[in-house]
């Protein structure tokens, strides 16, 4: 087994260095995996650009697919050499009231982040990490890792529609047609929802269409609850999910739900943008606002599930791929807004 590793180090502010660092030795009840693919989400872009403050020397990246290389001891898996498998990035304890409850994401004692000579982070962006044997769920064979790599967007998409309690034949509206907004029009399909998305771009409405979306909307041209229920026999949504983070979508999400509906808050807003609601509209529509930030390991399965069985298949969710030597550039393309995923391959 090699001794080194690649990895793509954000040293500084839209600055990365491609370092060869030691490959790791996986402890008590960890896994090393030798990965393949890493794709490039919002946090990375962040990071990046020196927005979301994270330590330098840093390797991030947590949207991640590879192969076990190694197990290490005292582990209780059924995983060996040479599963496929998805990662979830955590640093969850597994004892925590939260966690025992089936709620790690709301963990209230995550464990520091790994370093690696002298370089923090969750290292997706790498040839290799180590993770504990329970934040791998294995995958099929024949799955590319580069759709792989989705399994952790999907995920969280899987943990918002399973709050959502989706019904057969209900009417979701997806606000923002980015790669998150498209897998929730994805996923709510999958729950037997009748989809319509608002967007402001034309080519992403299209994009909405060549997916599935039942009907879409441009926010622009005419007020968005009106062209809802235009197209909702004059009803409003059952369900809104906000994939987009600003005030507006926020606003719209409100005109846009019907009595007795529910408004999910799935993606965050930077900066934040307060959100003015009158309480009496809340008890006399009867509607929930609710949020959903990461998974649980129970997401995590189903997601791996779902590409596993090609139910959910994100090709068309991938801009562009690089090799790990060109992650500055593909950082770069990915901050500077107006693709969908692109993928770092190892």
């Amino acid at each position: 087994m090699k001794k080194t590793m690649k990895a793509a180090v954000i040293v500084a502010p839209e600055k990365v260095e491609i370092r060869e660092l030691p490959v790791p030795e996986p402890g008590r009840g960890e896994i090393l995996v030798r990965q393949h693919a890493c794709a490039i989400c919002t946090m990375e872009q962040r990071v990046f650009k020196g927005i979301l403050k994270l330590p330098y020397p840093g390797c991030w990246g947590h949207e991640v697919s590879g192969v076990v290389e190694k197990v290490g001891e005292d582990c209780e898996t059924s995983l060996k050499p040479g599963d496929h498998v998805v990662l979830g990035a955590g640093m969850f304890c597994g004892q925590c009231y939260y966690c025992a409850t089936g709620h790690d994401v709301a963990c209230s004692q995550r464990h520091g982040l790994p370093q690696v000579a002298g370089v923090t982070g969750i290292f997706g962006m790498a040839e290799y990490s180590v993770v504990r044997s329970d934040r791998a769920v294995k995958v099929a064979d024949d799955l590319p890792f580069e759709e792989a790599a989705f399994a952790e967007p999907v995920s969280c998409v899987v943990q918002s529609a399973n709050k959502l309690n989706i019904q057969l034949g209900e009417t979701v509206v997806v606000i923002g047609a980015g790669t998150m907004g498209l897998l929730n029009v994805m996923v709510s399909q999958l729950k037997g929802a009748k989809v319509i998305v608002s967007e402001i771009d034309p080519s992403r409405r299209q994009k909405a269409l060549e997916l599935g979306a039942y009907a879409v909307i441009d926010p622009t041209a005419g007020p968005a609850g009106e062209q809802v229920r235009q197209l909702n026999d004059g009803r409003g949504a059952d369900v809104v999910i906000v994939a987009i983070g600003n005030g507006k979508a926020n606003e719209d999400a409100l005109k846009i739900v019907g009595p007795q509906g529910r408004i999910m808050l799935f993606a965050s807003a930077h900066p934040a943008t307060p959100l003015t609601i009158d309480p009496n509209f809340i008890h006399h529509s009867g509607i929930w606002i609710t949020g959903s930030s990461g998974k649980n390991y129970k997401d995590l399965w189903q997601a791996a599930l779902l590409l596993s069985a090609r139910l959910v298949k994100p090709r068309p969710l991938i801009e562009d791929i690089y090799p790990l030597d060109k992650a500055e550039e593909a950082l770069r393309r990915a901050s500077s807004g107006g693709t969908y995923r692109l993928v770092l391959t190892m």
